[in-house]
C-alpha cells in the first residue's frame, strides 16, 4: 500500500541520497538527510522516484506517511534538513501549530496555509514540544511554568501533597512525582472546598475562614 505522498518532487536522475535493495516489490525509504523527503524503490533495487512531504509535515519510516515533526524523531535519525518554508499568514509554514505570542494557552493551526486560532481548556497551555493541550506542570514552557501562572510553588519536601489556594476556596494544587514537583491546579466539586486538614473537598462548615464561600459567592 502506498503512503500518503504529498508533493511530488520528480524522478531521481542524480546521485542517490538513500539506499535500496532488491526485494521483488516497490517501496518507500527515508531520505537519509532531510526529514520531509523520501524515496522509491523499484522492484530490483534502483532508486525510481523522490518525493517531497506538504510544507510542515516530515515523513515517519514505519508508517511510511507524512505527518507534523512532534511525534516524529527527525533530530534522533540525523535527518536534520527541511525544504524552505512557504510561509503563509500566521502560518510558518503550510501545516503546523505555533503558540500565539504573549499567550500560553492559545496557539496557531495551520493546515495546507489554512490557519485557525485554537484556545486550550481548563487551565491547560499550548505545549511546543508535542503539539497539544497539557497541564502548564506537564509542558513547563518558558515563560507559562506552572509557578508562573499560578505564583505558587511545590515545598522542597518528598511525597505527594495538595496544597489550598490564597485565592479560591475550592481550588487546591498537587504536588508529587507525577508533576515532577511543579504545582498541579485541581478544584472540588460545587457546594464544597478543599480542606487542607484532610486533604480533600470538604463541606465549607468544615474549612475556618470557608464557611461562607457560597453564600458569599
Amino acid at each position: 500500500m502506498l503512503p500518503l505522498i504529498l508533493g511530488l518532487v520528480s524522478v531521481v536522475a542524480g546521485e542517490p541520497v538513500s539506499v535500496c535493495r532488491p526485494t521483488g516489490d516497490r517501496y518507500f525509504i527515508a531520505d537519509g538527510a532531510q526529514c520531509d523527503r523520501f524515496h522509491m524503490c523499484d522492484e530490483d533495487g534502483n532508486l525510481a522516484a523522490e518525493f517531497l512531504c506538504q510544507d510542515g509535515l516530515v515523513y515517519e519510516p514505519v508508517s511510511k506517511q507524512c505527518g507534523l515533526p512532534f511525534k516524529i524523531d527527525c533530530l534522533g535519525s540525523g535527518r536534520t534538513l527541511l525544504q524552505e518554508p512557504q510561509a503563509q499568514g500566521n502560518c510558518q509554514r503550510l501545516n503546523g501549530k505555533w503558540a500565539v505570542a504573549g499567550t500560553c494557552d492559545e496557539y496557531i493551526d495551520c493546515t495546507s496555509g489554512v490557519e485557525r486560532k485554537v484556545t486550550c481548556q481548563n487551565h491547560l497551555v499550548f505545549d511546543d514540544a508535542t503539539g497539544d493541550c497539557e497541564h502548564p506542570d506537564t509542558a513547563n514552557r518558558v515563560g507559562c511554568t506552572a509557578e508562573e501562572l499560578y505564583g505558587f510553588e511545590c515545598p522542597n519536601t518528598v511525597g505527594q501533597a495538595r496544597y489550598a489556594a490564597e485565592t479560591d476556596c475550592r481550588a487546591f494544587f498537587t504536588c508529587g512525582i507525577f508533576t515532577n514537583y511543579h504545582p498541579r491546579l485541581g478544584g472540588c466539586p460545587v457546594n464544597s472546598v478543599f480542606n487542607p486538614a484532610s486533604q480533600a473537598c470538604d463541606d465549607p462548615e468544615n474549612v475556618p475562614g470557608c464557611e461562607n464561600y457560597y453564600s458569599t459567592a
